[in-house]
């Protein structure tokens, strides 16, 4: 405060001064001028000693601040360095140093804790694989699991170092979390009540209790929970954790039920579609019947899982898809589809991409049931360069003999001219967009009806107003000539139409060889009504010279794989899909053949995959595989960004594992049952490639001496452990045998019951009243309980071992 009154005081004195100087006083001018000048001089001295002292004060003051903050960094940096030492040694957080040979040159005490004393000089992958995996990859931020315990590491790159914390703990919560997320299962029963039509209601009623005892007893494995909605459909809940179980047992129920149909000689299977997502039940549930619709489309005999961030996964699909369905569904949706026509404004009808003459007679059928009823309502798009030489050679003569039918063929661009919101497209023979014969057409689409008979997979249109897909068919033809009847009286098909259709149904079939049915031969019976001609048929699908030497060609290079397998592969642009299909038929005449794949390249960019079978091989799971799919005894695949020589080592890779390799063989030990291999815990012989295969699918271990040592410890264990059971149950059956259990029931005026006593009454009565507990699936009536008296009643205990007890049924 004194530095600023010193400094105004010199201020003051030097304004003084200045008046002095300047203004004139009555004195002297020696005496004015010497004062004025002392005056001045002593007000500038005093000014500059002012702003001395105060500048020197100032730097004084902030030495003085430096000197305090020194002070006190010096005291802080004691206990800093202590908790340095502390970070660094003592916390829970490891440290990891690396040198430029990725050799680890320093380790806290924590790093040393968790890698051992040993792993300073080793080299990062010695410690954990998972490091310079994730940091080779550019990962700077990941999860490593050592031993029993999880660790997040962060790798610095400037540093070459890396720091971790255990998460153990986190991790298990987030893995509980994960294995508790709820799965929603809709199981549906196959043709149970076609199949079951036939027999007699104790037999019905008794093949039906087979299947839902089955699976009950395969969702009570699993600590699921299941509920009966009809006789053939039931809804499971289980854990994740659960369905993963499921998932690595490859879902064994559908073995289990194909066993229970062969026995009794009927075609039941069962369609399980599964979701487990972390989202709102109401959701879980829609995806759960997606999924089973998705596996009925499919063929049934399957199961389709719908698991978040997951790609859609199939089990089963093992045998070929059955009719499921009776002229009462034929005849709703044939109306449904005509309901929809009424309310189009027009009616656009296309098919797939290189159109066969399957979809080239599908859509002229289609046309000319709208015609019957709304003449000129509907067109076909077609586009002359993207059918195949077939198609185009019929459709000349077609178009030549019928030229009013010209009139209703229209491009792709004069199509999507014709389109608005209210028009209908029909999509026949394909339900995949990727390979729609419009796309112009597809994209702009708001009303679309499929009807194919090809499996569905996940990229299929659901959003589609109607979708009519039954894989039992041997093609699109069978479908719709079905649908005729039903759809309109009036429908008029030429002989020559006729005979498109004919032509479609023999593609499709390789010459009613494959997928055929019943209801084929019914639908080639009648377009021969219709007037199809079988020999002029014959004469359209005969191969000109040039295609056949392109046949013959590629079948020269033909090579056969495990002694089963045909393959040709073709490094050549072969842009007709139906020749490969051809070539692929060809090769499976050979004798012994059970598949045959052609090989070649569809454009510079795609190969393609054609594949036939025989009943043996499911061709459809196995182009699946590589995206594409089909029917169990014919499919095919597009792949794009690969070549022909690695689509082929793919292919034989998947049958390898499969069916077996190199002829060699290996003994096993199976850990479940295998169709036609053997049962549990047998020892088998099987080529080595089949062996592998069953030992990375859990299925089976190599029989090694350790394994064969811990099988015969594990029958000898299970001997005694049947031997104790035996005698426990001999002991339980005396006892019951000596009991006997009271039911009160309710009689009406008229002496009756109200009801019949069940199995569930007796054994809570049974367990009220003697303290032993019995299984109600195991206990059996003779008869039905509906009056007051004595019954008997039998437990089946174990194997022949069966216990018998008197029901009393008295009045309340």
């Amino acid at each position: 405060m004194k530095r600023w009154i010193y400094l105004g005081f010199s201020i003051l004195f030097m304004i003084g001064s200045l008046i002095f100087f300047f203004v004139e006083i009555d004195i002297t001018l020696a005496i004015e001028d010497t004062l004025a000048f002392i005056s001045l001089f002593v007000g500038f001295a005093l000014l500059a000693s002012s702003i001395v002292i105060i500048t020197i004060y100032s730097k004084q003051q902030q030495i003085n601040n430096l000197q305090n903050r020194l002070k006190a960094w010096t005291q802080l940096s004691y206990h800093v360095s202590q908790v340095g030492d502390e970070l660094f040694n003592e916390l829970p957080v490891g440290v990891l140093v690396f040198g430029e040979d990725e050799d680890v040159k320093w380790a806290n005490n924590f790093a040393v804790g968790v890698f051992g004393q040993s792993s300073i000089g080793k080299h990062m992958s010695d410690i954990s694989e998972e490091i310079p995996a994730n940091i080779h990859e550019g990962i700077h931020n990941f999860t490593i699991t050592v031993g029993k315990e999880k660790y997040d590491i962060i790798y610095n790159k400037e540093l070459n170092s890396a720091y971790f914390f255990n998460v153990t703990k986190r991790e298990e919560i987030i893995e509980k979390y994960h294995n508790r997320i709820p799965a929603v299962g809709l199981i549906y029963l196959d043709n149970l009540d076609e199949a079951l039509a036939g027999l007699d209601v104790s037999e019905q009623s008794t093949i039906k209790g087979e299947y839902l005892g089955i699976i009950a007893d395969w969702v009570s494995e699993y600590d699921g929970f299941l509920k009966t909605f009809s006789d053939e459909r039931l809804v499971m809940n289980v854990y994740r954790e659960n369905l993963d179980r499921m998932i690595q047992d490859n879902f064994t129920i559908l073995e289990k039920i194909r066993d229970v149909s062969q026995l009794h000689n009927v075609k039941v299977t069962v369609s399980i579609g599964i979701a487990s997502w972390d989202v709102e039940y109401e959701l879980i549930g829609s995806y759960a019947q997606s999924a089973v619709e998705l596996a009925e489309r499919r063929g049934g005999d399957q199961v389709v899982v719908n698991i978040q961030h997951q790609k859609i996964a199939y089990f089963g699909a093992k045998q070929d898809a059955s009719a499921t369905h009776s002229k009462v569904n034929t005849r709703v949706n044939a109306q449904t589809l005509k309901e929809l026509v009424d309310k189009a404004s027009n009616v656009l009808i296309m098919s797939h991409i290189q159109t066969d003459t399957d979809a080239f007679g599908s859509m002229i059928a289609m046309l000319q049931m709208i015609r019957s009823h709304a003449l000129d309502k509907a067109k076909i798009v077609f586009d002359i360069d993207r059918v195949d030489a077939t198609v185009n050679k019929v459709s000349q003569i077609l178009t030549s003999e019928e030229p009013d039918l010209y009139e209703y063929l229209v491009t792709s661009q004069e199509a999507a001219r014709m389109m608005n919101d209210n028009t209908l497209v029909i999509i026949l023979d394909t339900q995949s967009p990727k390979i729609v014969s419009s796309p112009e057409v597809y994209e702009k689409a708001k009303n679309i009806a499929v009807i194919d008979h090809h499996r569905s997979s996940a990229d299929a249109p659901f959003d589609a107003v109607f979708s009519y897909v039954e894989s039992y068919a041997s093609s699109t033809i069978e479908l719709l000539v079905e649908l005729i009847p039903f759809y309109s009286r009036d429908v008029l098909i030429t002989p020559l139409e006729a005979s498109v259709m004919y032509a479609g149904l023999v593609v499709d079939t390789n010459n009613f060889l494959n997928r055929i049915g019943t209801r084929t031969f019914e639908v080639a019976s009648t377009l021969r009504e219709y007037g199809a001609d079988p020999s002029e048929v014959n004469l359209w699908l005969r191969k000109d010279k040039k295609r056949l030497m392109e046949i013959n060609k590629i079948i020269g290079k033909v090579e056969v794989f495990l002694d089963r397998f045909a393959f040709s592969v073709c490094d050549e642009i072969y842009s007709d899909r139906v020749l490969l299909a051809q070539v692929a038929d060809e090769m499976l005449q050979i004798d012994g053949i059970d598949a045959a794949f052609t090989i070649t390249y569809l454009d510079k960019e795609t190969v393609g995959v054609s594949a036939r079978s025989i009943q043996h091989v499911n061709v459809q799971v196995l182009m699946e595989e590589i995206g594409g799919g089909g029917h169990l005894t014919g499919a095919a695949a597009q792949i794009k960004g690969t070549s022909v020589h690695e689509v082929y080592l793919n292919i034989k890779h998947l049958l390898d594992l499969e069916y077996g390799g190199d002829g060699e063989e290996m003994e096993i030990i199976l850990l479940e049952d295998v169709k036609n291999r053997g049962k549990a815990d047998e020892v088998i012989t099987v080529a080595s490639g089949y062996g592998n295969y069953l030992i990375k699918n859990k299925k089976a271990v190599i029989a090694n001496e350790e394994n064969l040592a811990k099988l015969n410890q594990k029958l000898e264990d299970q001997m005694k452990r049947e031997q104790q059971h035996l005698e426990v149950m001999k002991q339980l059956k005396k006892e019951i045998d000596s009991k006997s259990v009271t039911v009160s029931v309710q009689i009406g005026h008229d002496g009756k019951m109200f009801g019949a006593v069940t199995t569930k009454q007796i054994v809570e009565a049974f367990e009220l009243q003697n303290q032993i507990v019995l299984d109600r699936k195991k206990v059996q009536l003779v008869g039905e309980v509906n009056s007051v008296g004595i019954y008997t009643a039998t437990v089946n205990l174990y194997k022949d071992i069966e216990a018998s007890f008197d029901v009393h049924v008295v009045e309340k």
